[in-house]
This record gives structure tokens, C-alpha cells and sequence, in this order.
């Protein structure tokens, strides 16, 4: 499974456990917060599930929503740190 599938595969079980308030389709343009819905919360489970799937750590000076605003900054982020 590619990077991108597993992102896909993350943000996807999120949505369908109804875990964000956000539309169900979305794009590498899609924002976690805006238009995916996601909260703080959501926020840190979303960050330690791709931790956990993939292997990598996010560093604290890393860890902010505002650094992961999109979907494709996400993805960008964790092929950066494969």
C-alpha cells in the first residue's frame, strides 16, 4: 500500500466512524478543519493513528493543526518523514 492509500485509508475510516462534522468526499485541497470537519480532538487521535500506521513520529514543534491544514500538506508531510 502506497503512502497515499494509507493517508486515504486513515482519513477515510474518520469520516465513515463519523468522527468529523465535514463532508464525506474530499480532496488533497480539502481542509482538516473546514471542510473535513475535524476538531482537536479529532486532531490528536488523527495524528496518532498516522503514527501508529506508518512509524513515524510527529515532533511537538510539528504538532499543530495549522501546520496540517490540508489534506495534501498532510501527505506531503509524511512522505517527507518516509
Amino acid at each position: 500500500m502506497t503512502i497515499d492509500e494509507k493517508v486515504t485509508e486513515i482519513i477515510d475510516s474518520f469520516v465513515s466512524q463519523g468522527m468529523t462534522a465535514g463532508r464525506v468526499e474530499y480532496t488533497d485541497e480539502s481542509t482538516l478543519v473546514g471542510d473535513l470537519g475535524f476538531d482537536s480532538l479529532v486532531f490528536v487521535t488523527f495524528v496518532a493513528a498516522i503514527e501508529d500506521s506508518l512509524g513515524i513520529v510527529v515532533p511537538d514543534e510539528d504538532f499543530s493543526i495549522k501546520r496540517f491544514a490540508t489534506v495534501g500538506v498532510v501527505r506531503a508531510y509524511i512522505k517527507a518523514k518516509m
